[in-house]
């Protein structure tokens, strides 16, 4: 009898063996942003990756094509008008989340009939988060997009601004750029919309376009299509907010899968499972990424988490000390700004709360 592989446990440092969670698919980044910073390897893929000769730096894009899906030990492509199925060689499969993603440019080999990834091209962008299970691989998500629309929904489910907060700092570390998609505006009164879009105020002010869409009514569709229109975009965001919804809408052909929420807890179902790229036409193209409900962050560090705060910057040049953190120090000016209200009280939370993690 075979014996069953287990899930890993991390363990409080604090309580020892009482204190031991076990890891589920529900807390996973939650555990990993707690607890896997201390075993994370920086560099690690990059270094070992760099060698290889599946990657290469001076291709011509030009003869490259397209991952569409990811599968184990295949991939599908579009190259020259056709999609073909495509192998991954062995050395790449091991680790396939890390090294292909939906949207790299790679080059074929032809063996024997066989088409096989060659080798992969240099990216321009990439969203990734961190691997659930090797705290020091990142898991990719999708390579070489533009922008990076994140669909959110203000009830059914409800709007989650940490989670908004968390995508921002990946897509922008990533070399993206973001946009709020505000799904499902047709399910509130004016009111009660308006009330809710005052939560995402903060986020203009960072320069991050917001559009209200609809599938139901159209409302937002056509602002979608001009933010898109000749751009390579990734669609994410918690699940059963209408990702798949949206690209149906966008382009009637797809019909793809969608599903309800779960009745008793109003959170969202996973429908789509892998991430899926679509061409649009005239060089649009659009990737439907599988919904989560928490979001981990790959690489990054206490110094680094105020880069990604940028409403931070010309306060901190008033605080007490140069080195100030923002979260203990006295006579900080962030701090008194965020009392005030001239600096969103949910954002600082969720630095506060990011930086209290990237200490373990």
């Amino acid at each position: 009898m075979k014996s069953r592989r287990k899930r890993p446990i991390f363990r409080s440092k604090d309580k020892g063996d009482a204190g031991a969670q076990r890891l589920t698919e529900e807390n996973w980044e939650t555990m990993l942003d707690q607890h896997g910073h201390a075993r994370k390897r920086a560099g690690l893929d990059e270094e070992m990756l760099a060698n290889e000769p599946m990657f290469v730096e001076d291709a011509d894009p030009a003869e490259a094509a397209i991952v569409m899906s990811v599968a184990s030990a295949r991939c599908r492509v579009f190259r020259d008008g056709l999609e073909l199925d495509v192998m991954v060689p062995p050395e790449m499969a091991v680790r396939q989340k890390s090294v292909l993603a939906v949207g790299d440019r790679v080059l074929l080999s032809d063996e024997s009939g066989v088409l096989r990834v060659q080798s992969v091209l240099p990216r321009r962008t990439v969203l990734a988060r961190p691997d659930p299970l090797h705290a020091h691989r990142q898991r990719l998500i999708a390579a070489n997009v533009d922008v990076v629309i994140h669909v959110v929904s203000l009830k059914a489910p409800v709007l989650r601004p940490r989670l908004i907060d968390r995508y921002l700092i990946a897509i922008q570390r990533g070399g993206a750029q973001p946009v709020l998609c505000v799904n499902k505006v047709d399910l509130l009164t004016a009111e009660e919309l308006d009330e809710e879009l005052e939560k995402l105020a903060p986020y203009l002010g960072l320069g991050v376009p917001i559009i209200g869409c609809s599938t139901k009514t159209g409302e937002g569709l056509e602002r979608l299509r001009t933010e898109v229109e000749g751009k390579m975009a990734a669609l994410v965001g918690h699940s059963g907010v209408g990702k798949s919804s949206i690209l149906n809408a966008l382009d009637e052909s797809l019909q793809l899968a969608t599903n309800t929420l779960h009745r008793k807890r109003a959170t969202g179902r996973h429908t789509t499972s892998a991430s899926t790229l679509y061409d649009f036409g005239g060089g649009t193209y659009l990737i439907d990424t599988p919904g989560i409900r928490e979001f981990g962050l790959w690489d990054l560090d206490r110094d680094t988490l105020r880069d990604y705060f940028p409403e931070f910057t010309e306060p901190s040049e008033l605080c007490r000390f140069t080195n100030c953190t923002h979260v203990h120090e006295p006579h900080c000016e962030v701090k008194e700004r965020v009392e005030s209200g001239d600096l969103n009280a949910a954002r600082y939370e969720t630095y506060v709360r990011l930086w209290e993690d990237l200490g373990g």
